[in-house]
């Protein structure tokens, strides 16, 4: 995968006191990691991008059921171990899941880029496809991340996305 698109995915990463993994364990698997945002669980911003997908996630499955668009391009992101808002890959969907692939390295070291994961529709936090003119529908977890990155990263960020 192209590396504006890691940017691009900026793998959504949640402190939350009631996660599994420690926060101290979190930070020593995203250490040297540039292609990580930490993001609190109570960051206004990105949790109204994420309650806007869901809200949006019916124009998704129209978008990939009606073959329009080119399918390899379809992606989804979700919370892999309950905290790390990763991209998959979308091979298929069916019965109220994704089947997948993780698109980015992930932090956690159990898990590995190019995993099969399904991904219960429930659990989707955000997910984007490009359209017939090449630009990408979605991401809006990545947008609400680009407000923060220096002009030259989101720059090509955002003409990699078509935006």
């Amino acid at each position: 995968m192209k590396k504006a698109m890691m940017l691009a995915a900026a793998l959504w990463l949640v402190a939350a006191p009631a996660m599994a993994t420690p926060d101290a364990e979190r930070e020593a698997m995203m250490a040297d990691r540039d292609d990580m945002a930490m993001v609190e669980a109570s960051d206004a911003r990105m949790n109204a991008a994420i309650a806007e997908a869901r809200a949006r996630l019916p124009d998704f499955l129209s978008a990939y059921g009606g073959g329009r668009f080119d399918r390899a391009t379809f992606v989804v992101k979700y919370p892999l171990g309950g905290w790390e808002h990763i991209w998959v890959d979308v091979d298929s969907i069916d019965k109220g899941a994704v089947n997948g692939r993780l698109a980015n390295v992930p932090a956690q070291p159990e898990y590995s880029q190019g995993q099969a994961v399904r991904v219960p529709l429930t659990d989707i936090s955000d997910w984007a496809y490009r359209d017939e003119r090449g630009v990408m529908i979605g991401h809006r977890t990545t947008r609400v991340l680009l407000a923060d990155m220096d002009p030259v990263q989101r720059a090509s960020i955002e003409e990699y996305l078509g935006w």
